[in-house]
């Protein structure tokens, strides 16, 4: 009884200062991970979780019919337009036991609704990147109510493009439409989780359009094969590790990409291990709506057997993804989310 008290008052805690008849979100990180960490105890304990073993045995390129939300034509102020994606937006993540201290935590990436029945669109990777020393781990997800979902099976998937579908256990979400044909200087806006600070919006512009035939491979956890040409929209509105999956959405609310990895323009060679490195600058990469339509045919796997691409000539910047690598918190600076020269980015706010 005293855990099931102590269970409710956390989720009080949450809840009431957010939505209570406020025309602001007031984000508390540490209390919507607690949440989630608790709730997703709740599941396991019920046989309401599956692993990412299995999850992860999914992932493989072929696609789904879906019935798509049909587009929005009504142009938002960006306030609203925020809490609109927040309606859609998801901290899809994992729930591990820490091989450090023994005890269960959550290290959030993001998703958005694709459809009403508990479809939601991610970035691969959140599901494949392992770390070995973590031997059980769950997908979750949670929106910002903190309502929290097991992850159930993974639906469609392309790994030359790094963006999946998958179901959660969830009904009467509300979905984002997928738009086609971003143009060069379009205004876009992104909604995320980076480092554990949950639900940052961010604005921005497409920066520029472009395919990259030999995408690296390391980064969507595969052979170093090269890839088939995927379209790519490189933004300004910033992310960082615990965006990927992100929506990027135009003033309408319409998803035009989907956040995926970070290079950094103006790092050292790998090879040049001892020269200082010039000033970096973070060059944002996410996947163009045109390869999140591709999972909604049926035919996907049969179109994807495509003949090995030559990779471009001249070197290419490694791109990072930008999941948050499982940190146990206890190792970690006081107050959140620290930066790890080793893994190139923060690492999450952990919680017991």
């Amino acid at each position: 009884m005293r855990g099931l008290a102590a269970l409710l008052v956390l989720t009080a805690t949450w809840i009431t200062p957010v939505w209570a008849q406020s025309s602001r979100l007031i984000i508390d990180d540490d209390a919507y991970a607690d949440n989630i960490v608790h709730t997703a105890h709740k599941l396991l304990r019920e046989h309401k979780l599956v692993s990412l073993e299995s999850l992860r045995a999914q992932v493989h390129t072929e696609g789904v019919a879906l019935r798509l939300q049909s587009l929005s034509r009504e142009k938002l102020e960006p306030p609203e337009l925020c809490e609109r994606l927040r309606e859609s937006t998801l901290a899809v993540g994992t729930f591990y036991k820490c091989p450090d201290c023994g005890e269960w935590h959550f290290s959030s990436s993001t998703g958005f609704v694709v459809g009403e029945s508990g479809i939601v669109c991610t970035c691969c990777h959140v599901i494949l990147e392992e770390d070995e020393q973590v031997r059980e781990g769950y997908l979750v997800a949670a929106d910002a109510a903190g309502h929290v979902y097991p992850v159930q099976a993974v639906l469609a998937a392309d790994t030359d493009a790094d963006t999946c579908l998958i179901r959660i256990g969830a009904t009467g979400l509300k979905p984002l439409a997928l738009r086609a044909g971003v143009r060069q200087g379009e205004p876009v806006y992104c909604l995320s989780h980076p480092g554990g600070y949950y639900f940052m919006f961010t604005q921005g512009l497409v920066a520029r359009l472009n395919r990259r035939t030999n995408a690296d491979a390391a980064a969507n956890g595969h052979s170093d094969s090269p890839s088939r040409p995927i379209l790519l929209l490189n933004i300004t509105a910033e992310f960082a590790p615990g965006s990927s999956g992100a929506p990027v959405v135009d003033p309408w609310g319409n998803v035009v990409g989907q956040v995926d990895s970070i290079a950094d323009a103006g790092e050292a060679a790998s090879d040049e291990e001892n020269q200082t490195t010039s000033p970096s600058v973070p060059i944002r990469f996410c996947t163009a709506t045109e390869e999140i339509l591709r999972l909604t045919s049926p035919s996907l796997a049969k179109e994807s057997h495509s003949p090995r691409l030559k990779p471009a000539a001249g070197p290419k910047k490694k791109l990072r993804p930008l999941t948050i690598q499982y940190r146990c918190p206890k190792t970690m600076a006081p107050g959140g989310a620290g930066v790890s020269p080793a893994a190139g980015g923060p690492s999450v706010v952990s919680h017991k």
